[in-house]
């Protein structure tokens, strides 16, 4: 299976996402169009205590005009790892620092329409330095409550972010003693 890229053109440039349309040819028997969303690729991490308190944020999200309860996460700059986002990101967002960071997966989190990958981390042995250092154009607020409440939630449905119940139920399993 191979779809050969006929022309491609942009349809719209913004400062975070790249719309484009893919002329196609299928198999060499037919045509068809895709088109694609060139985003940056993103890290995240769920910031767990010793005594089980997660750190989350709560946020208004307009593409689903919803509020939201999910893990810190952030684009990664360049020059950056992964790993440097999601520490650095947690930090500026809830005030806590994860010193040990462990890879729990990365995926794609749009993958029919996007290119972007995100890769979760577990964040331990956090250092609470207070330092919530927001961009100018974040509005949200930290949150702490129990894991066991964390996993409430998403298994009732009421966290909808994919980052957020995917870290929790991969937390679940590696933290199920």
């Amino acid at each position: 299976m191979h779809e050969k890229i006929e022309t491609r053109s942009v349809l719209f440039r913004g400062r975070y996402l790249l719309l484009e349309r893919l002329n196609l040819s299928l198999d060499g028997r037919k045509a068809g169009i895709r088109e694609i969303v060139r985003v940056p690729d993103a890290a995240a991490v769920l910031p767990l205590d010793r005594d089980k308190t997660v750190h989350l944020v709560r946020q208004f999200r307009p593409a689903v005009n919803r509020v939201l309860l999910e893990i810190p996460a952030g684009l990664i700059s360049k020059g950056e790892s992964a790993g440097e986002t999601a520490a650095r990101e947690c930090e500026e967002e809830t005030g806590v620092r994860p010193r040990r960071l462990r890879r729990l997966i990365t995926y794609a989190h749009a993958e029919g329409y996007s290119t972007g990958f995100i890769t979760l981390f577990l964040g331990t042995d956090l250092e609470y330095t207070g330092s919530v250092q927001l961009d100018a154009s974040e509005h949200l607020y930290p949150v702490r409550l129990p894991f066991q409440e964390l996993i409430h939630k998403v298994d009732s449905g009421e966290i909808v972010d994919s980052k957020t119940i995917l870290s929790t139920l991969l937390t679940r399993e590696i933290t199920a003693d």
